[in-house]
């Protein structure tokens, strides 16, 4: 897939190069990289997005997807695009832009627009400029360090051929993580519960989850007296989350009654709560390693590991 995306990427650089759309000026063609990935948005054509990105954060379309209706860009929502600020060096570039975006009610009618800034990376190589980094936080700093390595290849190879080194990376990733899970959960000796299933679920960044998915324990927990901690899940987006469930890694200090919370379907604006249970054993800080969510989404499934969630037992 990565190959053909390369390829559709040529081939519409050297379509806008001859139609006299991008000539020599730099600046002209990084704006019609960022353009034409955010139309391809706005169109909902996500397969399209990905043709303008050889990043290495949002390997599918699915992906790409998610982040941006996370970010409250619905099909056919964004009124306008500005370019605020551009930096260009002669391999790299910034882009900072400014969309105009209509807010929707569940009927489906305008009911406002706000203003929300995109932040891009991008890169110049053979097929092209080609954005390499997307942030909706603040402005991408340029760095040498972030070059990332793009490659056209000069004969057809079978997409399956071209990401067999990937595939087989995750294959192995994915059978060593259920070994470990396996022996983990054999070792609670029946704490767990009901498995969690991560095989074939696509990683995303932490910051993705952390926005929607929140871990609040219980005040003034002591020795082994019952602590809740209360996790928050809450669906900004426009389509369900589905199948989705939370685990973590729970040191010995801690009784855990179920590690694994299944909280099956969230409808869009829908919040949902679960909650872990647990009986400390001693004093001080102790903490959950590894709190692991994994859920399906627009046909994808995806998971992500956050930051350890800390107790102070009295």
């Amino acid at each position: 897939m990565r190959f053909t995306s390369i390829a559709v990427i040529f081939i519409i650089f050297i379509s806008l190069y001859s139609s006299g759309c991008v000539g020599s000026d730099p600046a002209e063609a990084v704006n019609t990289t960022v353009n034409g990935l955010l139309n391809a948005i706005d169109a909902g054509d996500f397969e399209g997005a990905l043709t303008f990105y050889s990043g290495d954060d949002l390997p599918v379309a699915g992906s790409i997807e998610f982040i941006f209706e996370k970010n409250g860009f619905e099909k056919d929502s964004i009124k306008s695009i500005e370019v605020t600020d551009q930096q260009i060096t002669e391999n790299m570039a910034s882009v900072d832009v400014m969309c105009t975006v209509i807010e929707y009610s569940m009927m489906g009618k305008a009911v406002d627009e706000s203003q929300k800034p995109v932040y891009f990376r991008l890169q110049d190589s053979d097929i092209g400029w080609t954005v390499t980094k997307i942030s909706f936080a603040s402005t991408i700093v340029l760095s040498e360090d972030d070059l990332v390595e793009i490659e056209l290849e000069e004969t057809i190879i079978d997409p399956l051929a071209e990401n067999a080194p990937i595939i087989f990376f995750v294959a192995i990733l994915m059978f060593a993580s259920g070994i470990y899970l396996d022996k983990k959960e054999k070792g609670k000796a029946g704490k767990t519960g009901k498995t969690i299933d991560l095989t074939g679920a696509i990683p995303i960044q932490k910051e993705s989850i952390a926005q929607y998915l929140k871990f609040v324990p219980s005040q003034q927990p002591s020795v082994g007296n019952k602590v809740t901690i209360d996790i928050w899940v809450k669906n900004f987006t426009q389509q369900p989350y589905e199948n989705l469930a939370v685990t973590g890694t729970f040191p010995n200090t801690l009784e855990v009654k179920n590690m694994n919370l299944f909280f099956g379907t969230i409808a869009p604006g829908e919040t949902v709560k679960q909650t872990w249970v647990v009986k400390p054993k001693v004093q001080g800080w102790i903490s959950i390693t590894e709190p692991t969510a994994v859920f399906e989404y627009g046909g994808a499934k995806y998971m992500g590991v956050l930051d350890p969630v800390w107790i102070q037992v009295q």
